[in-house]
């Protein structure tokens, strides 16, 4: 079995057997070797954050080959499985999902999300048989890889403007469940970060359920066990790292501007340690 198939066989089965999956959400080769070395066991990236990290904006920005350039190079880094937030397939048709799906696993993921976004606030979401059509195709193609990889179905109604209802939380669990009927292998519902939403999540649709445990500057009260108790088979944390790290650098250099001090490091890890841990990944 090859190194690849290895890490993504073993994401595949802890997605099958009882316990929570805690994914940190990644944007570059440097964070995710501090991920790793943290001892997490698998780990996302966040589109959002590798978006940012290359001056763009979140929303598929970027192209399908560049995403996974950056994607793949994380994956090979690590020896532990990477699934990668695929935005929404980089194309409209099912064909496109397939043809993402293919090329995540040629970069070396044990998975991927596509979700169900246009990135139009008129209209943001996709017909449901259009979605749905989608992850079937992505689904099928990952079969017939002859790999393991885990397909992350992601359904955003509850993300679209105007705040909660219970129209959204129906429309969420329908369109869960078709993606589920279509091959998914996990169900993502962002947007609740509340105990009774995430619980009746759980209950009503019919496959393993991945939640945000932060979003952007918000955080969940909820703790990795809380959400365990509820039923979460997976957490990630989305692009919330990642800004929250812009956010320390605006912080510090308006200090450096505004007051003229540099007492910024606090926390800071030493060149000397991120040497290290750099080097004792290169040469695995």
């Amino acid at each position: 079995m090859s190194e690849h198939d290895r890490k993504s066989a073993a994401f595949v089965e802890a997605h099958r057997r009882p316990g929570i999956i805690v994914l940190p959400n990644a944007w570059d080769v440097g964070s995710a070797i501090i991920m790793a070395e943290a001892g997490f066991p698998a780990i996302a990236t966040t589109s959002a954050g590798v978006a940012f990290a290359q001056g763009l904006p979140d929303g598929q920005a970027m192209s399908r080959e560049a995403m996974l350039e950056i994607a793949g190079r994380i994956a090979a880094a690590v020896p532990i499985p990477v699934t990668a937030d695929l935005e929404a397939g980089y194309g409209k048709a099912p064909e496109d999902v397939a043809a993402t799906v293919k090329a995540a696993i040629a970069a070396g993921l044990a998975g991927c999300n596509i979700e169900d976004s246009t990135n139009d606030p008129d209209h943001p979401l996709l017909d449901i048989g259009l979605a749905t059509d989608r992850i079937k195709a992505g689904a099928e193609a990952a079969r017939a890889s002859g790999h393991p990889f885990v397909l992350n179905a992601r359904a955003d109604p509850l993300l679209s403007r105007g705040g909660f209802d219970e129209t959204k939380f129906a429309e969420a669990v329908k369109r869960a469940n078709a993606y589920r009927s279509a091959g998914a292998d996990c169900l993502f519902v962002p947007g609740p970060m509340d105990a009774g939403t995430i619980g009746r999540l759980v209950r009503e649709i019919d496959g393993p359920l991945n939640v945000l445990g932060a979003r952007g500057g918000q955080r969940s009260e909820l703790t990795v066990a809380d959400l365990e108790k509820l039923g979460v088979k997976r957490i990630s944390i989305g692009g919330s790292l990642s800004v929250a790290v812009l956010g320390f650098v605006r912080r510090a250099v308006a200090q450096i501007r505004d007051q003229g001090v540099f007492d910024y490091g606090d926390g800071a890890l030493s060149n000397a340690e991120v040497n290290r841990i750099m080097k004792s990944y290169r040469s695995r």
